[in-house]
């Protein structure tokens, strides 16, 4: 009898979902009329898959996610834009109120937070975690960094903003620190004298070091045609009078020294068609700069590759209309990349494999301790028209890093998707490392409707898996012929 009462129950809700009308719910809709400046605006529904749907009249396609659009020209004042879907027999619709009331465009002046010039210098030494950044300037990834700085680095700071200090490196260079990793420090901010200079082979990587009498301060780059590993030392004279090489080196082809001014500048030209990481650091006063060597084998069986899921646990990322959730999506694409790249024989370190939400600084300590030959971090978009494929990119910080996420990108394009661009010089925290080679990519755009449908299929995800794990393999094949 208790079973048929609930088979009954079950009986009567499926008759009173049959009867339901079918689903309709405006995107970002929030119960208000919606005031615009634009004459161009994007409405979007979201309705059963496979209900048909009308806006102003006019069909719009129903995507399988059962999200829809149209773009409506709105006349200057009230416009009320009715939407209808229909599943069989039954329908719903609703009105959608926008107002249209067009501004003047003004022309648009750069906002930048004003430095404040300090009466006297304030010096500063450096924690955990500190780094140099170009400007006072910021956006949602901060200010464009130069580069991080090991703890106890002197600096003389000549400004401050709120909440960064403007910091004299040298006689024409300057840069910012953020204020939350400095401390204020006691010393004479006079230039110095370099020391004694040497190059060795220490197994897996080239060390150079260069002794100094304090902690300066000092940025590095890289350079490409040939491959050359640039490090700069602000507020030193060139006083090394010999560079001793003391056995056979696995990348360096040689170290060279120049002065501009009180800047020392070391050049340390590479053997090798790829840059395959280095690492900028002190031990005592001694600048220490390890350039990793070539991997004895390029085969992923022989490599720990290093995959990023990106936001997770409290921090979703984009949403789509129907409610894709962008942290889901990446971690999904993340897992099967893993399971393709372990069935070739790599290890694989993962930032996070559930739905955890590791800092950006996690992120990289579990990178580095995991021994990281590579690291490949995924994303996905949201912004623009959401009724066109807006298209995949790949991104990297350090010119060194731009075959990968060329690569990346081109491999990802054969999948026929819009090409978005692949982007340097990005300011995203897991394309700042230098210890290892590494990119991003964001596959596609949550808010665009045909690629949130793209997204939303398992199966179209395990291909996108299989195209980034395959440029991946292709920027290793490339680099072994050389």
């Amino acid at each position: 009898m208790k079973q048929l009462f609930v088979t009954s129950i079950l009986g009567l809700a499926a008759l009173a979902a049959a009867a339901a009308n079918p689903p309709l719910r405006i995107y970002g809709d929030s119960g208000k009329p919606d005031t615009v400046s634009r004459q161009t605006y994007y409405l979007v529904g979201i309705t059963s898959p496979g209900a048909e749907a009308w806006i102003d009249g006019k069909e719009a396609h129903v995507y399988k996610t059962g999200s829809f659009g149209a773009e409506i020209t709105l006349k200057e004042g009230k416009n009320v834009i009715p939407v209808k879907v229909k599943q069989g027999k039954k329908k719903s619709e609703v009105k959608r109120t926008v107002v249209y009331s067009p501004v003047t465009v003004k022309k648009t002046v750069a906002i930048t937070e004003n430095t404040r010039e300090l009466a006297q210098p304030v010096y500063l030494a450096t924690d955990s975690g500190a780094y140099l950044q170009y400007g006072n300037g910021g956006d949602r990834l901060g200010g464009s960094k130069i580069g991080f700085l090991d703890q106890g680095v002197e600096l003389k700071a000549v400004g401050e903003t709120k909440g960064l200090y403007k910091v004299q490196l040298s006689d024409n260079y300057f840069a910012y620190v953020p204020k939350e990793y400095v401390h204020k420090a006691d010393f004479n901010p006079v230039v110095v004298n370099s020391g004694s200079a040497s190059l060795a082979n220490i197994g897996k990587a080239d060390r150079v070091s260069i002794s100094l009498p304090r902690r300066v301060a000092y940025t590095s780059m890289t350079m490409i045609d040939p491959q050359v590993v640039k490090v700069s030392l602000y507020g030193v004279t060139n006083n090394t009078n010999w560079l001793t090489q003391r056995n056979e080196l696995g990348i360096v082809e040689f170290v060279d020294l120049q002065q501009e001014s009180d800047v020392l500048h070391l050049y340390i030209r590479l053997n090798d068609s790829h840059n395959w990481g280095y690492s900028v650091h002190y031990q005592g006063n001694m600048l220490v700069i390890d350039v990793r060597h070539r991997p004895k084998s390029l085969d992923l069986a022989d490599l720990t590759i290093g995959l990023d899921a990106g936001h997770g646990g409290e921090f979703p990322g984009a949403r789509s209309p129907s409610g894709l959730l962008e942290k889901d999506v990446n971690l999904d694409i993340i897992l099967k990349m893993a399971d393709m790249l372990r069935a070739k024989g790599a290890k694989v370190v993962l930032t996070r494999e559930g739905d955890t939400g590791p800092s950006m600084t996690e992120r990289k300590r579990i990178w580095r301790d995991g021994g990281v030959d590579i690291a490949i971090s995924v994303h996905n978009n949201s912004s623009g028209n959401p009724l066109v494929p807006m298209g995949t990119s790949s991104y990297y910080k350090h010119i060194c890093n731009r075959g990968l996420a060329k690569s990346l990108h081109e491999s990802m394009l054969t999948l026929g998707l819009a090409n978005f661009g692949l982007v340097g010089n990005f300011n995203f925290s897991l394309n700042g490392p230098t210890e290892y080679p590494n990119a991003l990519v964001e596959v596609l755009f949550m808010s665009s409707l045909p690629e949130e449908e793209m997204l939303a299929d398992p199966e179209y995800r395990t291909k996108i898996a299989g195209r980034i794990v395959a440029g991946l393999e292709n920027y290793l094949r490339e680099a072994a012929k050389k």
